[in-house]
């Protein structure tokens, strides 16, 4: 296959540099095809020196959005760092997560799909691509419910392009949301027909997009998106169910609930008798012990008339995952100096996690080299990525920071 209808293909995928097809393979008896792909090696400032990573290297294959009606793969090589690093960043739209087996690019169109109230049978004759696949990638977001991305537009949306020429006005209140999109104009703008500069600047900015969607909502919007999860009919075929859980006895839920500060607003009326009779109990004791016997007594009440509280315990539930939220992202900001610090000093944190000192390495000597800042804003995002694995060490880094 000649170097141009590579390039076309290339395109049709959205690969962007270092990345190039390597070999492409068309299997007739099983109706598949499958683009191998690599990265090119860094080019080092010493021409007599490699820039390509040594180390064993891994094979990974995900499937990817069908081209006609042959089922498509992508498959990589890649080094035991870049795995690591596909642990804590999102990869390219072309490759998939390292757990899973599909491309993210499949991935996200499955979610939006499924946002649109398709059912998991509509999705799978739809995109050509086997139920139990899609079940297991809807299955897969219910239990990790970090999908605020998987409802923007794709990175193949011409919507980005229209963003990043200015022929769709996007504005927006966020400092760095400014600052990046003035420097991915500026580039595109300088290199006017370069295919590789625009995907790769499209990549960026959908990633952005995605790590700060908390912060972005009316720009969510403008762009035809949403950060909130569907809310499709949980009754139908393939929709997850919201798992309802009480709080822990010590949950500060508890304390709010009885002194009045939290509010369920319920309409169910042995609720609020019972309510009434362990606030009066709750507010006449300062002893600790007799307190957190009145919780467990209204605890059992939940349990035993669950049935008829369903919209409380999902009030419950609702405010339980947004504690859990807040502790995962009670990080020091991107700018705090202890970031540096940790990328220039490894005795600072000594954990002995592997994905975590593979990624040190290779982060450290990149900020040693380039001094690039995108280094230090990789290690905060592997920090909110992995919160809850990482508890001891981001309990430490705030302690660090706290006390410079």
């Amino acid at each position: 296959m000649d170097s141009l209808k590579t390039q076309d293909l290339a395109q049709l995928l959205g690969l962007y540099s270092p990345w190039i097809i390597k070999d492409i393979e068309l299997v007739r008896d099983s109706d598949s095809l499958t683009f191998i792909v690599e990265k090119q090696p860094e080019k080092n400032r010493f021409g007599f020196l490699s820039g390509s990573k040594k180390g064993p290297k891994v094979i990974r294959r995900w499937q990817h959005v069908r081209f006609g009606h042959v089922n498509t793969y992508v498959e990589a090589t890649l080094t035991q760092a870049e795995v690591a690093d596909m642990l804590v960043s999102r990869p390219p739209s072309f490759l998939g997560e390292e757990h899973k087996t599909i491309t993210r690019e499949l991935a996200d169109t499955i979610h939006i799909a499924f946002s649109r109230n398709l059912t998991a049978d509509m999705i799978s004759g739809l995109l050509g691509i086997s139920l139990p696949l899609i079940e297991g990638e809807l299955r897969d977001s219910g239990e990790h419910p970090q999908q605020s991305g998987s409802l923007l537009p794709l990175e193949s949306n011409p919507i980005w392009r229209e963003v990043l020429t200015d022929q769709l006005k996007l504005t927006t209140r966020l400092l760095p949301l400014k600052l990046l999109l003035s420097r991915l104009k500026l580039e595109v703008n300088k290199n006017a027909g370069n295919v590789q500069v625009m995907q790769k600047s499209i990549a960026e900015l959908r990633n952005f997009f995605i790590r700060h969607a908390p912060q972005l909502q009316e720009e969510y919007q403008a762009l035809g998106a949403s950060d909130s999860q569907s809310t499709s009919n949980p009754n139908q075929p393939g929709v997850m169910k919201t798992r309802l859980v009480l709080p822990g006895t010590k949950n500060p839920l508890w304390h709010q609930l009885l002194t009045g500060e939290l509010d369920l607003k319920s309409q169910n009326m042995a609720l609020q008798l019972s309510l009434s009779r362990h606030r009066r109990s709750y507010f006449v004791t300062l002893d600790e012990p007799e307190r957190l016997d009145i919780i467990r007594n209204l605890q059992l009440f939940f349990k035993h008339n669950a049935r008829n509280l369903i919209p409380e315990l999902r009030k419950l539930t609702d405010l339980l995952m947004h504690q859990k939220d807040q502790r995962r992202i009670q990080l020091p900001p991107v700018t705090d100096s202890i970031w540096k610090d940790l990328l220039l000093d490894d005795t600072l944190l000594k954990s002995k996690k592997i994905n975590y000192r593979l990624l040190l390495s290779r982060l450290t000597a990149n900020y040693k080299r380039n001094n690039d800042p995108h280094n230090i804003e990789q290690l905060h995002n592997f920090f909110t990525h992995n919160a809850q694995s990482m508890a001891d060490e981001i309990s430490l880094i705030n302690r660090l920071a706290a006390n410079p």
